[in-house]
C-alpha cells in the first residue's frame, strides 16, 4: 500500500521542471497584435524574437539595473527613450505605461523607425 501511495504522489509532481523554466525563442501570442499597431509584415519573426530574448514575453518585465530608471516591458524600452516617447505622446508620465503590450509595441516601432534594431544592440534585422 505504501508503494501504491508513492507511486500516486510521484505522479502528481511535475517531472520536467527544466522545461518550465526554459527561455522562449519567439513570443508568437503578441505577433498579431504587432501587426495590428503597424510592425512590418517582414520585422514580426524578429520581433517576436526580440521580445523573447529582452524579456521572456513577460509584458510587466522591469529590468532595474538598466541606467535611467530600468527598462520596461516586451522590448525592455529603456528609461532613457522617456523624452522621446512622450513627445510622441506614446507615454504620458511613467515608463510603466509600457507594460501594456499595445503600448510598448507602438514604442518600440517608434523606436525601431528612429533608429532600427540598434536600439536592442543588434544591427541585423534576423535572428
Amino acid at each position: 500500500m505504501a508503494v501504491a501511495l508513492m507511486a500516486a504522489s510521484l505522479a502528481i509532481l511535475p517531472t520536467q521542471q527544466a522545461s518550465a523554466s526554459a527561455r522562449p525563442t519567439s513570443c508568437s501570442s503578441y505577433e498579431k497584435l504587432a501587426a495590428e499597431v503597424g510592425w512590418p509584415r517582414k520585422e514580426i519573426k524578429h520581433l517576436s524574437y526580440i521580445m523573447a530574448r529582452e524579456s521572456s514575453c513577460f509584458a510587466r518585465a522591469w529590468n532595474k539595473k538598466d541606467p535611467y530608471g530600468g527598462s520596461y516591458g516586451l522590448m525592455q524600452i529603456n528609461g532613457s527613450n522617456k523624452g522621446f516617447l512622450q513627445r510622441k505622446t506614446i507615454v504620458r508620465k511613467f515608463m510603466t505605461e509600457l507594460w501594456q503590450p499595445r503600448r510598448n509595441l507602438v514604442a518600440a516601432l517608434a523606436l525601431w523607425r528612429e533608429c532600427g534594431w540598434a536600439c536592442w544592440g543588434t544591427r541585423s534585422s534576423r535572428p
